[in-house]
């Protein structure tokens, strides 16, 4: 290829300066070869068989047919064929391009020449005493060199056949020759069946080598889907062509060209750029190929902004660290699902641009809430961590009051041009639990930085902490009711619909029934901690005196705790967590309570059916087994433990 040159089997040296990965090289080549596919298949999609047959005679309507379902092959081998064999085609392509540009030279001239009307001798070279015929003729035999000498250079020819590609030189060899203006046309109409016939056989010479590509191609994807299946092909074929990067071009170009031409056509007030760019954005999903492209897009977009996010907050360590490659597919995975839900392929152009700002406006909903699931760890361990880098608080409070302000404007300006109804309902309510839920987590945030300027132990905070998750969790709660209640009432009083009731009923599982026993498991579970805790002696000063040590769990001075039955000090908060966690004693794992461990009842049941000398000894065996598979799982969770309960301390 001029310009490149290979430099070693890893690099490629780029206009003999620049050396770059040939793997990152044929990659870009591969992606934006292929693109173009995807443009002939959204124009194809978009056009009409019947509209482009109508002016059609019966004797090729047929062929007109098979060439108009063609263009989905040639869509198709652009998408499919190996990077080789796709330079090789476009280096066709364009040769034939270069060959209709010399047939449109050839007609503008012999178009001009008989419109000037202008007669010479028939003598030889008579033409060239006139000044005008000689310039154009000149001129044109410049241009019929320059397409005939590219394409020869693009087909690799090099013998006398190249000479072939400049047939359109005839109209002005004839009319060097004296020939007469009105034969001209005569001539052009010869060169141009002359080229049409150079280029079926050149096609005809191609297409065998090219049909047993296309065999041989499907022959190995039948094997790979013979032996691995369709869904790994697929994969695997998403992955090899990185097919997500061609539909983000292919959407990119797509808006902006839309976005162009409605900024230049139209007189654009400056309160309606707003509607502008919806209605671009409409316009660029008219076709499941471009909704496609465009939920892709928005997977990107969400990506980098979510990707943006941690780093902002953590800085280069967050960049580092990041290793989530599926971020962002779950606001595109939605932008796709409401959009079939809502028929917006088959809406008008201005119908679907005000339709596309409810969508738009549950994809912000979603990624705030990406956004908010990102910095919520974030928050919690930086107050807890007593770090003391001020621009990190400021940062992740700067990010926090973003994610409540934001879900609240939102929902005050949607609510300002749409009317309520169950699907605007479910949106409002997830940006108001989103808000919610930041505000308690800095809430908690604010809390937990108090407690680290504290010289003694808080007690409460325990406490505190879960009041404050509490009252967020059952405001969550009554917000779900509040949206089923709402649901039954449109579904019962409005037009019903199976989607409106499956999307209740899940609503109704998920976010009702679900919080309900969730909330209500971790009501008992802290009610039997604090049982148990209350059941445990409180130490005195004198014992606390005695005992002189730290807690072993939190490992702070032990102003206050609780003494176990086996003798071990905590403090009464610390040894709650614990209790969530496991009923046994954190140094001794002894039980807290008086309850009798499983394992020994199951012991006492299998020790009443040994009969014999030899049935003692298998239980022997089977004992020893069972107990040290016990320790070693004891060991693991022991690990496991001990991690939980560190998180939980802090």
């Amino acid at each position: 290829m001029p310009g490149f040159e290979i430099e070693d089997r890893q690099m490629l040296k780029v206009f003999g300066r620049y050396s770059l990965p040939r793997e990152y090289v044929e990659t870009a080549v591969s992606i934006i070869l292929r693109v173009p596919a995807l443009f002939i298949l959204e124009a194809w999609y978009k056009s009409d068989s019947s509209v482009a047959l109508q002016n059609t005679t019966h004797d090729v309507k047929y062929i007109a047919l098979l060439a108009y379902y063609s263009i989905v092959i040639l869509a198709v081998v652009l998408a499919t064929f190996p990077l080789e064999k796709l330079v090789y085609l476009y280096m066709y392509t364009i040769s034939l391009g270069l060959i209709f540009g010399e047939y449109y030279l050839s007609n503008q001239y012999t178009t001009v020449e008989e419109q000037s009307g202008k007669d010479v001798d028939d003598s030889l070279l008579a033409a060239l005493h006139d000044y005008d015929i000689s310039k154009r003729m000149i001129l044109h035999l410049c241009g019929q060199c320059i397409c005939g000498t590219v394409a020869a250079f693009l087909l690799d020819i090099s013998d006398w056949r190249k000479y072939l590609l400049l047939v359109f030189t005839t109209p002005l060899i004839a009319r060097l020759c004296g020939l007469p203006v009105r034969d001209l046309s005569a001539v052009h109409n010869f060169a141009t069946i002359f080229a049409i016939l150079i280029v079926l056989f050149f096609s005809c010479n191609k297409l065998s080598h090219g049909l047993r590509l296309l065999k041989d191609g499907l022959l190995q994807v039948k094997e790979a889907v013979n032996e691995f299946g369709y869904i790994a092909v697929v994969i695997s074929y998403w992955y090899a062509v990185m097919l997500p990067i061609q539909l983000l071009i292919f959407w990119t170009s797509l808006f902006l060209s839309h976005l162009y031409v409605f900024c230049h056509t139209k007189n654009i007030p400056v309160d309606g750029r707003l509607l502008v760019l919806l209605a671009a954005i409409g316009e660029s999903c008219a076709t499941p190929i471009s909704l496609f492209a465009l939920c892709i897009a928005i997977s990107y977009f969400s990506y980098y902004i979510l990707t943006l996010t941690k780093v902002f907050l953590l800085g280069r360590e967050g960049l580092m660290q990041d290793n989530d490659l599926m971020r962002g597919w779950t606001e595109g995975f939605t932008m796709m699902l409401i959009a079939l839900q809502t028929g917006l392929l088959d809406l008008k152009p201005l119908e679907r641009a005000f339709l596309m700002s409810v969508l738009l406006f549950i994809v912000v909903s979603s990624l705030v809430q990406s956004m908010y699931e990102i910095t919520d760890p974030i928050l919690l361990v930086l107050s807890a961590s007593h770090s003391r880098s001020l621009s990190k608080h400021l940062r992740v409070l700067a990010v926090c009051t973003v994610l409540w302000v934001s879900p609240l404007y939102m929902t005050y300006e949607i609510c300002q041009y749409f009317d309520l109804d169950f699907w605007l309902m479910i949106i409002i309510s997830s940006c108001i639990l989103t808000s919610v839920q930041v505000i308690g987590s800095l809430l908690v945030y604010w809390l937990f930085l108090y407690d680290t300027l504290r010289t003694e132990t808080w007690e409460r905070l325990d406490d505190v902490v879960y009041y404050i998750r509490s009252t967020v969790r059952i405001l969550e709660f009554i917000v779900a009711v509040f949206v089923v209640c709402f649901g039954i009432k449109e579904s019962y009083l409005s037009e019903w619909s199976w989607l409106n009731s499956g999307i209740l009923m899940i609503h109704c599982y998920f976010n009702v029934w679900q919080r309900l026993q969730t909330g209500w498991k971790t009501f008992l579970l802290r009610r039997e901690a604090v049982n148990k805790i209350e059941s445990l002696p409180e130490a005195t000063s004198e014992q606390l005196l005695s005992h002189n040590d730290v807690c072993a769990i939190c490992y702070h001075d032990l102003n206050s705790a609780r003494i176990t039955k086996c003798g071990h000090y905590f403090h009464g908060c610390c040894l709650r967590k614990w209790l969530y966690v496991k009923d046994v004693c954190p140094l001794c794992h002894k039980h807290i309570t008086d309850s009798v461990p499983v394992k020994t009842d199951k012991f006492a049941r299998d020790l009443q059916n040994v009969n014999n000398i030899n049935d003692l000894l298998d239980f022997q065996d089977y004992a020893e087994e069972e107990l040290e598979s016990e320790n070693d799982s004891e060991d693991s969770e022991d690990e496991e433990e001990a991690v939980m309960v560190a998180a939980a301390v802090q």
